[in-house]
């Protein structure tokens, strides 16, 4: 598989990600919700993206990603 080939596959499955609001990111994580916003503030977790004025949510591949990149 070539590395285009690869980076639209990667492309596509963003675009078809799911989005998980606050409280379905605390519950993947375990990390409480201050925890979670002070991580990303700190850069140690995926930004949320911006849904409307009040609505936040983090693309599930991210989450995903970073649970496991955790240490068990």
């Amino acid at each position: 598989m070539s590395k285009t080939e690869s980076h639209s596959e990667d492309e596509r499955s963003r675009t078809d990600d799911e989005l998980w609001n606050v409280r379905a990111v605390v519950a993947k994580t375990g990390l409480s919700r201050s925890t979670l916003y002070a991580y990303v503030a700190d850069g140690l977790f995926p930004r949320q993206r911006r849904l409307g004025m009040r609505r936040v949510a983090w693309l599930a591949s991210e989450v995903r990603d970073w649970i496991a990149s955790r240490p068990q």
